[in-house]
């Protein structure tokens, strides 16, 4: 027993490491994207391109991670963006900054919503504008209150995640843990050495697991 507790001391330290890495490298990945997307907006933003803003907010806003501040700061100037088309009368901006928040916002989703007041704020928002619009014939006769609530109701129906892509997403997360477990395990020898042919067949199911839980994380 004296042998083999550090063997596994090694084990799980190893396990601990690459987990540790993958999710540094993950975390970055999500942190660098949303903040170059942040500035690309503002660029356009200052250029009086407001249409080419509202793209890169919105793809900043979707790059999520909690207690990440550029994805809030992005919702915040699509919303401002949205407030100042409604002033100026630009209807099709002011709606295509609101679905913006949406898109993004519900792009995020998983076991729980992030940023709900706003997501709130920006149905209602959204199914005020659309009630403006000159109804279908299906609509004829409704009045502006009454479109206002079947846009606002069709808005705030969740039909929550994809299951498939949940169950894809969890199959690449337990892939994942146990492609870096069994990599530490078997493709390392106790003289820390690595063995090729076990570190190609592990390293592979390690970045398979990945490809799907990143996959499934935007789908689901």
């Amino acid at each position: 027993m004296s042998l083999l507790a550090p063997a596994r001391l090694r084990g799980v330290l190893r396990v601990a490491a690459v987990a540790a890495v993958l999710l540094f490298a993950f975390s970055l990945r999500v942190l660098t994207s949303a903040s170059a997307e942040l500035r690309a907006g503002d660029e356009y933003r200052k250029q009086g391109d407001l249409e080419a803003a509202v793209v890169h907010y919105r793809r900043s806003a979707r790059w999520y991670a909690p207690a990440s501040p550029f994805h809030v700061e992005a919702l915040a100037k699509l919303g401002a963006i949205g407030a100042e088309a409604e002033r100026k009368a630009d209807t099709e901006l002011a709606l295509s900054a609101y679905r913006a928040i949406r898109a993004a916002i519900m792009s995020t989703r998983s076991f729980y919503v992030p940023e709900q007041a706003r997501l709130r704020a920006a149905d209602e928002r959204i199914a005020s504008l659309m009630a403006t619009l000159p109804a279908p014939p299906m609509d004829a006769g409704k009045s502006r209150d009454q479109l206002r609530r079947e846009h606002l109701a069709l808005l705030q129906a969740d039909p929550g995640p994809s299951i498939l892509w949940t169950v894809v997403l969890l199959l690449g997360f337990g892939s994942w843990v146990a492609g870096a477990f069994a990599f530490t395990m078997r493709a390392i020898d106790p003289q820390d050495r690595l063995i090729p042919r076990e570190a190609l067949r592990w390293g592979a199911v390690i970045a398979l697991g990945f490809g799907l839980f990143v996959l499934g994380m935007s789908l689901a």
